[in-house]
């Protein structure tokens, strides 16, 4: 009968599931489709061999039970070669086989054997009964299979289509064979589809001197889940490897058994390698540039170099850092020349990055992926500006040489005789950048800027680091004594508005250079500055926002006042710094905040119920929520930091959100929502704020997992509406939830919040 298709239903235990189309190409006659089960998608072994009972119908329908099953047709003359795996919670709604010419097998087995043919450049086996239907004009491999596991393993050369044979496998060969199989990743198979002319790679296994190779390799595109047989390999300790041009060597060790096969169920994993290019060039006479600049050190002829590292992943929402990148290549280069090509292959893909140093100069560098089997060259283009002007203190010369580090990298030198310094930048910066000054003696200085540099071809930028001091004794308000365990947190604002903190400073007793209870700071820039004076049993006291000229002299007197209250202590297996606690009430209303003390002592004055939260906000330690614990009489409180908990961050976007809106993002953990301003302050401390600018990404990062974390997306609005946006920290009211799922920091919202 000549089939045109095949209804093929699909049933659960109680009922069909869904139906499966059959388009059948090819010879047709006396068509049937056979499956078989399998239970593993990829693993040859346990897809191919784990099962050889084969239910064929010629009927309408085909019953697929649950799991995961091979699927082949057959016809007279004719078999299928497409290996098709149909999961049978899921079939697809059609399926396509293509017939091609058979012969025919009759196969002899040892007591009790079973047996699958394998065709090696199809990828595809069918269970061997006495009389089997093969594909003509194709090697088979007969791997006889006795209680599971295979016994021999023997080759079968093409037959000519129509043809019968009989092969005799009940007297299993003494050469010892050697059967395992290939893993690719699914990465790696996308980049074969569109790379060009990848080769085969070269494997084969070693022993005593003597090398044998993999036989009858199937294409690239059907390596991953091959299975690879090496033939007489004698018995003993071998060394297995993979290597070839696109292939990261693999190597490893293999104890071959004095049997017929040795069955290697781990898989021998092919990775794709990368070839990594950097095209560098330079532009201007760097040799010159470099002459011009002073150091501190004795002068080295200078060395013109290109490093090639290798990097890990960046954790999200952070850059990668150069120190934890890898050199896999230096070279050196001629400093007459002003561009090049540097080619590092068979490397494994991902971050890279290229450096170019010349002397003194700040280097240049760029970091990009690198995919497997890519191609495409990483550009590094390096271009300084020079900038120069005089180094004061206070309007006067430093009287000391002094090294100068701009933002971004760009570096700068002064000689005590002239106060001028000269140096070079690879971009410009704003207000409120840092700039570090080092004097070759050891005494090290900054100034923020108070306008930016543009680049020109040269620039004067002159710098005046400020020559004031601030000195700040700390008393008990009662007793008039000096408080040594005090400490001083002292802000600097911005230029810019809205004013943002550019520098923070924890100064505690050990800091303090001076007498117990006495900060003396120097060097203040001419900023407003805000200053919190704390100590272990005295209440906290904040000095009203002031500034100070460049040259001003000031003292502050601070007295503090001692906490009544209870005394209570966070205990945890690491010191707390810059700690907090928040309370807050059912109604979302602060009811009491307490600074932590590195030893996770507090002091608390009110009282605090159950319905309230307790959030445990520092730079130390992940941000915490909790029940208020209750206060038992005469028993100091204890809390003890989930210290065991895992940290984790959370990788914030909103898909299709315009980049003019913004959005606030919350936080709940273990069901309780982590009151924004403690949010807000977690962030701060890590400079990050709980909103999300246009699509993202914002990373929330630091939070202890002593429960289920969810992430709660809040209003948008448009970006130039601040008062919007601190009405909405206020009363912060989420219109989604994402849970933070094992494993992942991705979370990602709908554009439109539901």
């Amino acid at each position: 009968m000549r089939w045109a298709s095949l209804a093929v239903l699909m049933f659960s235990a109680a009922a069909a599931v869904a139906e499966t189309r059959v388009t059948l190409t090819g010879t047709t006659e006396g068509a049937e489709v056979c499956r078989f089960q399998a239970r593993d998608r990829e693993k040859p072994i346990e897809r191919w061999l784990s099962a050889q009972t084969v239910t064929c119908t010629a009927s309408d329908a085909l019953t697929f039970p649950p799991g995961l099953w091979n699927v082949f047709a057959r016809a007279r003359g004719a078999v299928s070669v497409d290996p098709i795996l149909v999961d049978g919670a899921a079939p697809p709604a059609n399926l396509a086989l293509t017939l091609v010419p058979a012969a025919t097998l009759v196969l002899q087995f040892p007591p009790g054997a079973t047996g699958v043919l394998y065709a090696p450049r199809h990828v595809i086996a069918f269970p061997a009964a006495e009389r089997t239907a093969v594909p003509a004009g194709e090697e088979l491999w007969l791997i006889v299979i006795s209680k599971t596991v295979p016994i021999a393993v023997v080759p079968i050369a093409a037959l000519e289509p129509g043809i019968e044979r009989v092969v005799d496998a009940r007297s299993i060969s003494n050469a010892p064979a050697v059967l395992g199989w290939m893993h690719i990743s699914d990465v790696d198979r996308d980049a074969m589809k569109t790379a060009r002319g990848v080769q085969l790679p070269h494997i084969g296994i070693t022993r005593a001197g003597k090398e044998v190779v993999a036989a009858s390799l199937p294409g690239i595109d059907a390596l991953n889940g091959a299975f690879v047989l090496f033939r007489g390999v004698s018995a003993g300790e071998a060394d297995l490897r993979l290597d070839g041009r696109g292939w990261l060597p693999f190597r490893r060790s293999v104890r071959i058994a004095p049997q017929s096969v040795t069955l290697l169920r781990e898989p021998i994993a092919a990775r794709a390698s990368a070839t990594v290019t950097v095209n560098w060039s330079t532009y201007g006479d760097l040799a010159a540039l470099e002459r011009s600049l002073g150091s501190c050190e004795a002068k080295e002829a200078p060395r013109f170099e290109l490093t090639i590292s290798s990097c890990p992943d960046a954790k999200p929402g952070k850059s990668i850092d150069p120190a934890s990148c890898t050199a896999v290549r230096k070279e050196t280069l001629r400093s007459e020349l002003t561009f090049g090509s540097v080619t590092v292959n068979e490397v494994p893909p991902g971050m890279y990055r290229a450096e170019l140093r010349f002397g003194r100069l700040p280097p240049a560098d760029v970091i990009e992926e690198v995919q497997p089997l890519q191609q495409r060259p990483i550009p590094l283009q390096v271009q300084y500006f020079e900038a120069y002007g005089s180094l004061t203190r206070g309007g006067a010369p430093l009287d000391d040489d002094a090294t100068v580090t701009f933002p971004g990298g760009g570096i700068g030198f002064a000689p005590r005789k002239t106060g001028e310094y000269r140096g070079v930048v690879k971009e410009g910066f704003g207000v409120d950048a840092r700039i570090d000054i080092a004097t070759c003696s050891g005494k090290r200085s900054f100034v923020l800027t108070d306008r930016g540099m543009e680049i020109w071809r040269k620039t004067r930028f002159d710098i005046d680091i400020p020559d004031n001091s601030l000195t700040i004794s700390v008393v008990d308000t009662f007793t008039q004594m000096h408080l040594p365990a005090a400490r001083l947190k002292y802000v600097v604002m911005s230029l810019r508005t809205p004013r943002h903190p550019v520098l923070t400073r924890d100064v505690g007793p050990s800091d303090a250079g001076g007498a117990e209870g006495v900060f003396t700071i120097t060097e203040i820039p001419e900023r407003e500055l805000r200053l919190t004076v704390s100590c272990p049993g005295y209440k906290r006291k904040d000095i009203e926002p002031f500034s100070m000229t460049k040259s001003e002299k000031k003292h502050l007197d601070v007295d503090l006042v001692p906490l009544g209250g209870s005394e209570a202590k966070v205990v945890s297996t690491r010191p707390f710094e810059n700690g907090t606690i928040f309370w807050f009430s059912s109604a979302s209303v602060e009811t009491e905040r307490a600074d932590l003390a590195p030893d996770g002592t507090f002091h608390f004055e009110k009282t605090h119920y159950r319905d309230e939260t307790m959030t445990i906000v520092s730079l130390s330690h992940p941000l915490w929520i909790l029940r208020a614990p209750p206060v038992e009489r005469a028993t100091p409180l204890q809390v003890r930091f989930p210290d065991a908990a895992p940290q984790r961050d959370a990788e914030v976007t909103i898909d299709n959100a315009p980049q003019r809106m913004v959005t606030i993002m919350g936080v709940a953990i273990s069901g309780l929502r982590v009151p924004q301003p403690a949010l807000a302050q977690h962030l701060a401390l890590r400079s990050v704020s709980p909103l999300v600018i246009g699509g993202g990404p914002l990373l929330i990062p630091a939070l202890s997992e002593s429960g289920p974390i969810d992430i709660l997306r809040g209003p948008s609005s448009q970006i130039r509406q601040p008062q919007f946006i601190e009405s909405s920290m206020r009363g912060f009211a989420p219109v989604a939830t994402q849970r933070l799922q094992p494993r992942s920091a991705v979370v990602v919202f709908d554009g439109v919040g539901k």
